[in-house]
């Protein structure tokens, strides 16, 4: 796809080349333009504007708009940047109240289930008794049963 740079786009290119310090070519100012912009623009062109840039002072207004607009995309970026991490921090709030909500839910039914065991021990431990008391209230009628035969008979 052949896309075309504004002639703003080769200037921020050229200027962030410039700030470097070292000299700037027009070799270099293309491969930036490739990296910045995925084109690298007609070289007749870019070198042109490249030589025309090396010769002219770069004009403030120019270096002006482009602090401009990289401070209005730094804000733009923090602006989403805190909205993500407030959605992030919300979401993570919701799922450790879930969280918190499952544990406190089986730890009542584990409770639970231990009270009813606690219960059902009892429960076994009183049966063995009255099943004790049941076999020796037998075993006495079945002596009291045996004295009553020996008196009527």
């Amino acid at each position: 796809m052949n896309r075309k740079l504004t002639d703003a786009q080769v200037a921020s290119a050229y200027t962030a080349l410039a700030a470097t310090g070292r000299p700037v070519s027009g070799r270099a100012l293309r491969a930036e333009l490739q990296s910045r912009y995925g084109a690298v623009g007609k070289t007749a062109r870019v070198f042109a504007l490249c030589r025309a840039l090396q010769t002219a002072p770069v004009s403030e207004s120019i270096l002006l708009a482009e602090l401009r607009q990289a401070l209005s995309d730094a804000q733009q970026q923090r602006a989403e940047a805190l909205e993500a991490r407030d959605r992030e921090r919300a979401r993570a709030e919701r799922s450790e109240l879930r969280e918190i909500a499952h544990q406190d839910r089986w730890a009542n039914e584990i409770h639970e289930l231990r009270l009813q065991i606690g219960e059902l021990q009892g429960e076994r431990a009183r049966r063995r008794a009255l099943d004790e008391l049941v076999v020796r209230l037998q075993r006495e009628v079945q002596s009291l049963q045996r004295k009553l035969d020996r008196y009527e008979g």
